[in-house]
């Protein structure tokens, strides 16, 4: 049984994972993915502020659940470039590429000697949300405000990549896929959460956005050693 629901989720994984173009600026192979962590911290102020102490205690311990989860699948299953993490409180320094004291590494302590500086261009940033709906070979969408939940979109969360201004340029996606099944999987369950009462949720992308990377860049690179 366990074998099949790992054919099963490599067949969904097949079907349904969605890798737009990158732009022009984005060809580069990056030098480090910057990994938004979710906070939660809206939901805990507001169930905090209304005194809901049995669901706060909840959604803290899902937030914690959930960024674990994201860490452990990028450390296990991400080997294209150095990864870095940040909770997204500190979004703006992100933006501000304001590193120090910002970026994490995968055990929690403050990263180090990291490879980017203010001027640095050649990294992505990736959250698990909701991806604006942009068909292949479009250009980058600069509309910030569409990065909210759009009813209209054909498809749930996924892997959201975004370059340097923050602007979604790619997204990993998952449509109609059995998420028991993915949580039974012996090779996905320690990677999979979701909360029993809250829509706070990971399902794994690291080993299909590396995939999809180091796909795309070896093509790139072979085309362009041809064209020299």
């Amino acid at each position: 049984m366990n074998r099949i629901l790992n054919i099963v989720f490599i067949c969904l994984f097949s079907l349904s994972g969605c890798f737009s173009s990158y732009a022009a600026d984005t060809v580069v192979t990056p030098r480090a993915i910057l990994v938004q962590l979710r906070s939660e911290h809206n939901r805990i102020e507001a169930l905090a502020r209304d005194r809901r102490h049995k669901e706060l205690e909840e959604v803290k311990n899902d937030a914690v659940a959930v960024r674990q989860k994201m860490i452990l699948d990028f450390s296990d299953n991400f080997t294209k470039c150095p990864v870095y993490y940040y909770m997204d409180t500190d979004i703006n320094l992100i933006k501000n590429k304001q590193f120090d004291g910002a970026l994490l590494n995968a055990d929690g302590s403050p990263a180090h000697s990291i490879p980017l500086n203010n001027g640095s261009r050649d990294y992505l940033v990736v959250f698990y949300g909701q991806p604006v709906s942009q068909p292949k070979n479009t250009a980058v969408v600069t509309d910030t405000t569409k990065y909210s939940y759009e009813s209209d979109v054909p498809f749930g969360k996924g892997l959201v990549i975004l370059n340097v201004e923050f602007k979604q340029v790619n997204y990993l996606y998952m449509f109609g896929y059995n998420q028991r099944a993915l949580k039974r999987s012996i090779k996905t369950k320690k990677y999979c959460y979701s909360s029993k009462h809250f829509d706070i949720e990971y399902f794994p992308f690291a080993k299909l956005f590396n995939n999809k990377l180091t796909t795309r860049f070896a093509t790139h690179n072979s085309a362009t050693k041809k064209n020299l």
